[in-house]
Parts: C-alpha cells; structure tokens; sequence
C-alpha cells in the first residue's frame, strides 16, 4: 500500500506566516531615521497671545505626527523673542538665516 502525501499541517501553514510577518516587521522597524527640519519661529513671547501661538503650533505639530507617524521628516522649532519690536522680529529672523543667504 502506497501512503499518500500528508497535507501540511495547520501548525507548519501558521508558523511559516507568523514568520514572514515578522520579518515584515523587522523590515519597517529598521527604516525609522527621521530627518530633521529647522524652522525659525519669531514671536513676541511677553504677549500672552504669542505663548499660546507657540503652543498651538507646538500642539498641531504633536497631533500632526502623531496622526502622521510614517512621515520622516520632522520639524524642529527655533523660537525667538521678537521683544514687541518690529525690528526685532527681523533681526531675530535674519539670524536664523545662513550668512550666503543675508
């Protein structure tokens, strides 16, 4: 009497797919490099109405990457005090800039 082949076992089926799932995983977890942007932020910091507008925007860029997380770009604030003076605020932009660009 022959023996027939054996299909495979649901074990061996489970154990080959939790496998390439997890070498999935290791793939996505490796390409987590994040590449940093900076971004200058000029406001007038004695003004309760520039505090929240630096926590708005620090609040919007936390829910952005939070809802974005695959996303590797990621903006880092530079902020200043623009001293409730306009030239102030632009001088303080202006030292943000590389000196090729002034």
């Amino acid at each position: 009497m022959k023996k027939l082949p054996s299909k495979p076992s649901l074990s061996l089926v489970f154990f080959f797919l939790s496998l390439k799932i997890w070498f999935i995983e290791v793939l996505v977890a490796q390409n987590t490099a994040t590449i940093p942007v900076n971004v200058g932020v000029v406001l007038d910091l004695e003004f309760s109405g520039g505090n929240i507008g630096l926590t708005c925007i620090n609040m919007a860029l936390s829910d952005f990457y939070a809802t974005h997380s695959d996303y590797k770009t990621r903006l880092v604030l530079t902020t200043r005090n623009s001293g409730n003076d306009v030239v102030g605020a632009a001088v303080a932009g202006a030292l943000q800039l590389p000196l090729a660009l002034i």
